[in-house]
């Protein structure tokens, strides 16, 4: 008997997990990106220098999967301390470090020595990473005189990063790089990254945080942000400021430049594979998203391909004339909707559905939330096998089993949706049945 490989034995793994079929669904459509990378990564050094060992493990374990990053990496907790070391103290200006010349080579050994100790330590784990060569990111010297040896991305070889890719390794760029002079500049590996993901065009970009995401303004991690929606809004929200204002509108400016279906997420370290492989996440996802339009009743034309492509199966004929629809949330494109109706004491979701091709957007989050403000209080039924189901979970208050339904419900309402759910299990289904 053949012996399994490491990627069976990993996806294996994550199969096992409760989200499994989650894990599966996310896993064959970041393997449809088999020529390049299917995200870029971005590490702070404080990251790099406190959970080195955890990174290791999750990126290794996405090699194992087939899938193909590029991390870029932060060292600034060691850069100050090493240039503090040697007599040069830090400055910032417009959230910048500025570099004398003197303190290049510092940087340059700093950063060669903080990703390689990465390598090695993916290397244990069965990974194989490598720093890229000198002159595959190219800069450019912005302002010598009030920043010192501080450039910005000039170039990037996308041959080689994507030659590195196809080999087998995954490319590690740090924050020294070459201008045209063949002088070491300093670059901010936020510039970098944002660069090499408009050159590569990943589906995913991930900025790794010692807080997991990003906080509101009561230190709760912000679970998704749909720009198209909420961008306004969070200019405007008190608790958005200075790196942080900055930080989205750079983010927002990004993924205008990239296809909609690339989205940004913020995590930690031991938290990358739940928020990549699962419908729930585990960090902030932030994507361009789409408008969410409320509708009274349902558009039985617009929604009839959306749901039959999500559930990969026909609506039965009668489907509609039996549905009394109260409202209808969806995106502006049609590519994630629900359907609500009223059965007296409470909300009841007939339909959950997300395009495949849009699933990772995040637009069921938006939906979602969309649906928790019209209705505070809701029941629903789902398939046993419905690979929604661990997200439906996280989101309950309440769940039952009958027969081969699930059914869930939040909101201060325990009584009613059990009694409800007795009559959803007894509802015949809405699909006609596989031949």
């Amino acid at each position: 008997m053949t012996e399994p490989s490491f990627r069976d034995q990993a996806s294996l793994l994550l199969a096992n997990l409760r989200e499994g079929r989650e894990v599966r669904a996310y896993l064959d459509q970041f393997s449809a990106a088999d020529e390049g990378c299917f995200a870029v990564v971005k590490v702070g050094g404080a990251l790099m220098a406190q959970e080195l060992e955890t990174l290791a493990d999750r990126l290794a374990l996405l090699q194992a999967l087939g899938l193909r990053p590029v991390i870029v990496f932060g060292a600034g907790p060691q850069l100050d301390g090493r240039l503090g070391a040697a007599g040069i103290g830090t400055e910032r200006r417009d959230g910048l470090r500025v570099t004398p010349a003197p303190a290049m080579p510092i940087v340059a050994a700093e950063t060669a020595r903080t990703g390689l100790l990465l390598v090695e330590a993916m290397r244990a784990r069965g990974g194989n990473a490598v720093l890229v060569p000198p002159g595959t990111i190219t800069a450019r010297l912005l302002d010598a005189e009030r920043y010192g040896h501080v450039g910005e991305v000039a170039g990037i070889d996308e041959e080689a990063l994507r030659g590195l890719l196809a080999s087998g390794m995954v490319p590690l760029i740090g924050c020294a790089h070459l201008d045209a002079e063949a002088r070491l500049l300093n670059v901010n590996a936020d510039d970098v990254a944002r660069q090499v993901a408009l050159a590569l065009r990943p589906q995913k970009i991930v900025f790794l945080t010692g807080t997991g995401g990003m906080l509101d303004g009561e230190g709760r991690i912000v679970d998704s942000i749909n720009l198209a929606t909420d961008l306004e809004g969070l200019r405007a929200a008190d608790w958005v400021h200075g790196g942080m204002a900055l930080k989205l509108d750079q983010i927002a400016q990004l993924l205008s430049e990239l296809p909609l279906s690339s989205s940004v997420s913020m995590t930690d370290a031991n938290n990358l594979v739940r928020e990549l492989f699962t419908h729930g996440g585990a960090g902030t996802l932030i994507r361009q998203g789409e408008r969410i339009l409320t509708e009274e009743g349902a558009d039985a034309r617009a929604l009839t391909p959306l749901i039959e492509r999500a559930f990969g199966r026909r609506l039965r004929p009668d489907y509609w004339q039996r549905l009394d629809a109260a409202y209808s949330i969806r995106t502006e494109n049609t590519r994630a909707a629900a359907i609500v109706t009223d059965l007296g004491p409470m909300h009841c979701l007939d339909k959950f559905a997300v395009d495949p091709d849009a699933r990772g957007e995040g637009l069921a989050k938006a939906v979602w939330a969309r649906l928790k403000a019209r209705s505070p209080r809701l029941v629903w039924r789902s398939r046993a096998r419905n690979p929604f189901n661990a997200f439906y979970a996280s989101e309950a208050d309440g769940f039952l089993r009958r027969g081969f339904w699930h059914v869930y419900w939040y909101g201060d309402a325990d009584l009613a949706a059990i009694e409800l759910g007795e009559k959803l299990a007894s509802l015949p289904p809405d699909f006609e049945e596989a031949a």
